[in-house]
């Protein structure tokens, strides 16, 4: 007999997926503090560096490397994640924006970063993302993407809707392979291909024994490209 799925994922962006996004930030929960220390070791932010948000729902990830002393630029196709960001943080910069069509000069950014976004994206809209990041990155600029590792036995639960509830907002779960593959298509050199085990006591501690010997041990996916 299927076990009830429980933990239910928005099946869009709705209002609650932004204040849910918001809350985690806000309160540092575990998962939240292990993706803020998964971007500052990726993007490797440094004062006065120009940062790009892609994806940026509640402007989590802006406000994190502003801290840092960067100056963010955070984009998101999704008007409520737009105003929940500005009701946030009103002191930093957030656009309604299609992060495959990026209203940015050639150029214009040292960094970019896409935390919990290329999941959510199909192959061709991914593509596009990738070419105009590059287009906005200076030469040397890099492409953080943290991502959830679809060979991971949480993804494979959620896939099933067995005991962890499937998000239905994650059509493009890729493994690293594929994110290197994609990256070097759109004319990223790879420099860094890593991962990161789970907050779950337990089973990070079968992560990190075994997660350097086995993908599907690897909970969360660290990779970048440098234009």
């Amino acid at each position: 007999m299927r076990l009830p799925a429980f933990r239910r994922a928005p099946a869009e962006y709705d209002e609650r997926f932004v204040d849910t996004m918001a809350s985690e930030y806000l309160e540092q929960t575990p998962w939240t503090k292990l993706r803020l220390e998964a971007v500052r070791s990726l993007v490797e932010p440094a004062p006065g560096e120009r940062v790009l948000d892609l994806g940026c729902a509640a402007g989590a990830i802006s406000h994190f490397l502003a801290g840092l002393g960067c100056e963010t630029v955070g984009v998101d196709a999704e008007p409520r994640s737009i105003e929940k960001a500005h009701e946030l943080f009103p002191g930093l910069s957030f656009q309604l924006a299609n992060v495959a069509r990026l209203p940015f000069e050639d150029g214009s950014f040292d960094k970019a970063v896409a935390a919990d976004l290329v999941e959510h994206l199909d192959d061709a809209t991914f593509r596009a993302m990738l070419r105009e990041t590059r287009r906005v990155l200076r030469p040397g600029g890099t492409l953080s993407i943290y991502t959830p590792n679809p060979r991971h036995p949480i993804e494979r639960l959620k896939a099933r809707d067995l005991v962890l509830a499937q998000n239905p907002t994650h059509i493009g779960l890729r493994d690293a392979e594929t994110l290197e593959r994609m990256l070097r298509e759109a004319g990223f050199e790879v420099d860094r291909s890593d991962w990161r085990p789970s907050f779950i006591r337990g089973l990070r501690l079968v992560e990190r024994a075994g997660g350097g010997r086995v993908e599907s041990l690897r909970y969360r996916l660290c990779v970048r490209g440098r234009r």
